[in-house]
Parts: C-alpha cells; structure tokens; sequence
C-alpha cells in the first residue's frame, strides 16, 4: 500500500512527527478507515529516504495516541478506535451550520460520546408499535400506495392534519397544507417561492442552524434582529424593514432553538401589526409546538394572523418519529401552485405508504395518546437539566428555562466558547456551540445544551462533568493548546 506522505526537511517539528500527523490526517478524512494495514516501516522509510527509527517513532506515537495497533509478524492496522478520534479531530474545531448539520449524525452514533448538543427527541419513547400497527393495516393497500401521487400530499392526511392544526389554534383547509418531506424542504421550498440569490432575508439572531444553511445555500443575505426575552427587537426589525428591504422574516414565536424562549403576547401582535404595515411575509417554524410543559402551549404565531401574512411549518420530526421524514405547511391560496411546482422539482411527491399510514395513526387518536405520555417525561428531563445547572455551573454562567421544546441557551462570562468546546470533547462530551446559530460575529461565549434524549440521571452527570470542565478552563484558559488526538471515553 503506499501513502501521500511527504515530509518537509524546512519544518521545524521533527520528521517522526510530520508523519505521524499526515497519517492522522488519512484517517481523519476517511482515506483509512479502521483496519486498514499500514506499509511496514521499512517501506515508508525507503519511500520518504528517511531512517526506520524515524518512521518507528512515528508508528509509535500513532500507537500510543490509540491511532494504530501493531502485531508482531503481522503488521500495523488503523485501530477501531480511531473512529471516534478521526470523528472528534474532524469536528473540534468546526461551528459553521453546514459542520453542525454534517456532524450531528456522527455524534449521534458515537456509543461512548456523551451529547446535549442536538435537539433530538428521544427514540426509544417513538410509537413504534402503534405506528408499525398502521403500517400493517395497509398490506393490502399496497401497490395502490407505492404508485406515484401528488406533490401536495396524501388527501387523507392533509384532512387530518386540519384537525391536529386546530390544537396549535390554526384554522386550514386541505387544499391550504402541503405536505413535505420534513420540515427542512418546507423551509426550502418557502425560501425559493420567496426570494432569489442574493435578496436579503429577516432572521432573529441567534436562530435555527438549518434556516442558515439554506439560506448560505441559495445565496441569500441573511439580516439578523437581535432578541431579548420576550422576542425579536422590533425597533432593529424596523430599522432593516426601511434600509435592507428584506424578502420575509424567518421566526420561532414557540420554543426557540436555541434559545428555548418563547415571544411574548404584546410582542407577537405587535410583530403582524409591522408585517402588515410592510406587507411582509413571516416563515414560522413550529415543529416545537406541541412541545410545551408548563400549562396550555401557546398558539401558534399563525393562530393570531389576522392579515394572512405567516406560512405555518411544522413536522413530526420532535413529537414523533424523525425518520418519518413528514412535514407539512400552511401556504396562502396564491402561494400554493408555485410551491407545488418547485415540491415536482425538488423530489415529484414524498412517500405516500407513510402518509397514508400517519394518518390511520392520527384519526385513531394515538397521537393524543402519544403525547400525553412524553410529555411528562420531557418536562422531567427539562427541570432535571435545570437543577443541574443551578447546582453544578461557576459563578457568572446564565442559562434560560424553556417553557417547551428541546433547548436551553447558555451565557458564560468569559469569550473562551473555542477552548471550552475543545476540552468537552476530549472527555467525551458534545454540547453546541453558539457561534453555530449566528449570522455575524460576535462574543463567543453562548452555547446550547439539549435535553430531549438523555435520560434526568445522565444529565446531571453530564452537566456536573461540564462544571468541572468550565472551571478546569475558567483557573487554567492555556490549556487550550491540548491536542485533539486525545480521547478519554465516559464509561
């Protein structure tokens, strides 16, 4: 086997070291998955005109760093655990939105990685076998279901997605709702019908890492509206409305992510009274909404429209199944047709089988069922999350609490969000960090931590390891420089 290895006799690391480093590189990139058996020493000595002790020293540091195995009589073969190393030096130093998308599955599937940084529900309180029983129901229905349908979605569906909307207080017609292949091609679609490249877009800041990418994707110019605690600031929405003239404003009146906030009452009808003054359209992102743990969930944003200026999304990506891949949208009657038309663009319709089958599933009830039984647990997990913070986090760190949905936002007291993220993973913890859900640059001191999937005794073991890990690099910010490569799993 040979490598692309070079060595650069200019460099003053020593030449093991050179090596060692683009070997780490290979595996790092995928280029050397676990197994792989790497050239003998002798041949990468001959190859690079090096001495074997070099080449040796550089096998060994491998070794030692957990890279490498080595047998004798038979080789040196990338180890298994350099997996969970390639994933963390890959993402160590990585917070665009596009890294975060990218990395979430990665994380996800890393057994002795230990996360709070996505707002994932938690899979193994998914209705699998009441919805595994809707599926089955339909043997029968089949090739019927398997044939190509309409863009716009299962007829039976959007009916009773009418009724599940009437809980969020939206009133729609089926012939209104779109059904998308989650809420991401919602948001998709609504930015295409909306604007083109290089137009200027309205969002709250911090906001949705999804939303950035999309708009990064087709070249639009986000504007950013900073928030306090009871919403978007108008004054500054106003200010852009005026001077940038932005194509709509994207917001999550409901459960913020990140933040975990929800928009006030005067704030939310003050915000569609300036969308109707600058006949702006409004995106709103609900897929939390269900999601509300103290008392009545607040409407949706859409409920108090009284102009028809907000395009309502949602999904059963948080309160169901993710893999379902089913979201759904509310569009003005003079939207639709152009919706429909980029939706054949995009993919011609999404699973009908699903569909049909999701909508057994809702008119038989099981969604209420469904809900009534997370519920409860998720507010568990929330107020477990809560009191961790307040009994394990340093003087100074500020955190909101969510009335709903996945996330809480973090404020700590010194700019050191880069050093922090670093060392969590190096002990096996994965939180996100702020600077993923900005548009502008600015103090990188935010994160956000996730409690959906994580049971309330693994949060407060995680939240206290954070603790100690912010006060570790609050007394001690030189040790930034550790390197990456070091990896000590939680067990």
């Amino acid at each position: 086997m040979s490598l692309p290895l070079q060595i650069n006799r200019q460099d003053n690391r020593p030449l093991y070291h050179q090596i060692a480093s683009q070997i780490k590189n290979q595996i790092s990139m995928g280029r050397l998955p676990p197994g792989t058996r790497l050239p003998s020493v002798r041949q990468v000595a001959l190859k690079l005109g090096v001495t074997r002790l070099t080449v040796h020293n550089a096998y060994s540091e491998l070794q030692a760093d957990g890279w490498v195995e080595s047998t004798v009589g038979r080789g040196t073969f990338v180890s298994e655990n350099a997996q969970p190393m390639a994933i963390l030096s890959a993402i160590g130093t990585q917070t665009s939105a596009d890294a975060v998308l990218s990395n979430c599955a990665p994380i996800w599937h890393l057994p002795t990685l230990r996360s709070l940084a996505y707002a994932n529900p938690d899979p193994t309180l998914a209705p699998i076998d009441d919805f595994w029983g809707c599926l089955t129901a339909l043997r029968r229905d089949v090739a019927t279901l398997m044939t190509y349908e309409s863009p716009q979605g299962d007829p039976m569906l959007r009916v009773e997605l009418t009724n599940l909307l009437r809980e969020r207080g939206v009133e729609a017609m089926p012939d209104e709702i779109i059904v998308t292949s989650g809420a991401m091609q919602a948001l998709s679609l609504v930015t295409q019908a909306l604007a083109q490249p290089g137009d200027r877009v309205l969002i709250e800041q911090p906001t949705y890492v999804g939303l950035i990418h999309i708009l990064t994707t087709y070249g639009l110019k986000p504007i950013s509206v900073p928030m306090d605690d009871e919403g978007p600031d108008l004054a500054a929405m106003e200010r852009a409305l005026k001077h940038d003239r932005p194509r709509f404003m994207y917001t999550i009146a409901n459960y913020h992510n990140p933040t975990g906030q929800s928009m006030s009452p005067q704030r939310r009808r003050d915000l569609l009274a300036l969308a109707a003054k600058y006949k702006l359209p409004i995106l709103e992102d609900d897929v939390y909404g269900f999601l509300g743990y103290d008392g009545i969930p607040s409407p949706a944003l859409k409920a108090e429209d009284p102009n028809h200026q907000v395009i309502y999304i949602s999904s059963m990506s948080k309160i169901m199944i993710p893999g379902l891949r089913v979201g759904f949208m509310v569009a003005p009657p003079e939207m639709v047709n152009r919706l429909l038309s980029l939706k054949r663009a995009a993919d011609l319709f999404s699973p009908m089988f699903i569909q049909r089958a999701l909508a057994a599933f809702l008119h038989q009830g099981r969604m209420r069922s469904h809900l009534r039984r997370m519920i409860p647990i998720y507010r568990g997990r929330r107020d477990a999350l809560m009191q961790a913070l307040a009994h394990y986090m340093p003087e100074g760190v500020t955190w909101t609490r969510p009335a709903g949905g996945f996330c809480t936002w973090l404020t700590l007291p010194q700019d050191n969000m880069t050093v922090l993220y670093q060392a969590a993973l190096q002990r096996g913890l994965a939180f996100t960090p702020g600077q993923a859900f900005m548009t502008e640059p600015g103090i990188d001191r935010h994160l956000r931590l996730c409690f959906g999937s994580q049971s309330s005794e693994d949060i407060d073991e995680i939240v206290a390891l954070l603790g100690q890990i912010m006060r570790e690099h609050r007394d001690s910010p030189h040790r930034a420089s550790e390197s990456m490569a070091v990896w000590t799993p939680l067990v």
